[in-house]
């Protein structure tokens, strides 16, 4: 497994607005604080991020109905799955998390002020957003040099894949050093403010459609229009 660090995020205001499950547009037209607030997490978040990516590229060596077999024993399973990495050479498992840092921080501003720690959550749901859509273009980089193109990015939860089963397939690909990330019985990441994705590459590799299509929350997630890596 390899490590990749010292990551620059693109966040801003709209970001952690979104984050948070509120319009952008909607919250400017109203005023009141919500803005001030997103502004003064924006600052404060950013001393609080310790960006790292843990990746594992594996080989694809078979596939089989609703399954797909990876060097090394790892495999992948379900619709999803099999629906935009059937046609991969390769597939890198990859895991984001801004650490805990700021975690620590909204357990101690919410018990002062509840509203702040909300806004400061949001950015914090922002950051590793931003990461992952980073890390995706990283990769998508890398394989067009070579001539391969890149699945959309795929994550435990979307429909087709249940997080309990997608979370255990990506820290099985990983092998044992995850960056500090655990995983606990009930498949939730601890760092909380972490994510995990499968992307799938090779020279027939399609990759129509957006992850928002197969997210399990719908038409009713406000960040939809910006997140998902594509």
């Amino acid at each position: 497994m390899s490590i990749l660090r010292n990551w620059e995020l693109d966040i801003d205001v709209d970001a952690v607005l979104r984050s948070q499950g509120s319009d952008p547009e909607a919250v400017r037209m109203r005023g009141g604080a919500l803005v001030d607030l997103a502004e003064k997490a924006l600052k404060e978040g950013k001393a609080h991020l310790e960006p790292v990516v843990a990746y594992r590229w594996r080989t694809v060596e078979s596939l089989r109905h609703e399954r797909i077999d990876l060097e090394g024993g790892a495999r992948l399973t379900g619709s999803l799955i099999v629906q935009h990495l059937g046609a991969a050479e390769r597939v890198v498992g990859v895991l984001c998390t801004i650490g805990d840092s700021l975690e620590r921080r909204v357990s101690q501003v919410m018990g002062e002020d509840p509203a702040y720690g909300l806004a400061l959550d949001g950015f914090g749901s922002a950051a590793v957003e931003s990461l992952a859509n980073a890390v995706c273009h990283h990769f998508e980089t890398q394989v067009a040099e070579q001539g391969h193109r890149a699945s959309i990015p795929l994550s435990p939860g979307m429909v087709g894949w249940p997080v309990e089963i997608g979370q255990q397939e990506i820290f099985s690909m990983l092998g044992d050093d995850k960056a500090g990330v655990r995983l606990t019985p009930s498949s939730m990441m601890i760092p909380r403010k972490s994510l995990t994705l499968v992307l799938g590459f090779g020279p027939e590799v399609g990759n129509e459609g957006h992850p928002c299509d197969y997210c399990s929350m719908g038409e009713t997630c406000q960040y939809k229009t910006v997140s998902g890596g594509k």
